[in-house]
């Protein structure tokens, strides 16, 4: 292999995607309830009625599990977390979580 192919290669892995058709970390049921909720935000802006919630799939609830596991905790120990609101604010997320995954056992 020559100096100039090995140079094209390096090139192309640097300019190819490394993360996937959606994104880094996103995958495609992210994106699917981003623009759902997007959507149901113009609807309420518009007094239209908002759409079906999705099915709750598997991996909806490895995520609701992650973020009661360890998002909300993570929060709950940063210095910008401790106000009275935003210990309202993270139990409301945490209340609904919950109340999410025992809905769609």
């Amino acid at each position: 292999m020559s100096n100039l192919e090995r140079r094209l290669e390096r090139l192309e892995r640097r300019t190819t995607p490394q993360h996937g058709p959606y994104g880094a970390g996103m995958s495609e049921r992210v994106w699917r309830r981003y623009f759902h909720a997007h959507e149901n935000a113009r609807r309420g802006l518009h007094e239209l009625e908002p759409l079906p919630e999705l099915p709750y799939t598997k991996e909806d609830r490895e995520e609701d599990e992650r973020t009661l596991a360890r998002t909300i905790p993570a929060y709950r120990d940063e210095p910008g977390w401790q106000t009275e609101e935003a210990r309202a604010f993270l139990d409301d997320w945490e209340r609904k979580t919950k109340e999410r995954t025992e809905r769609n056992i």
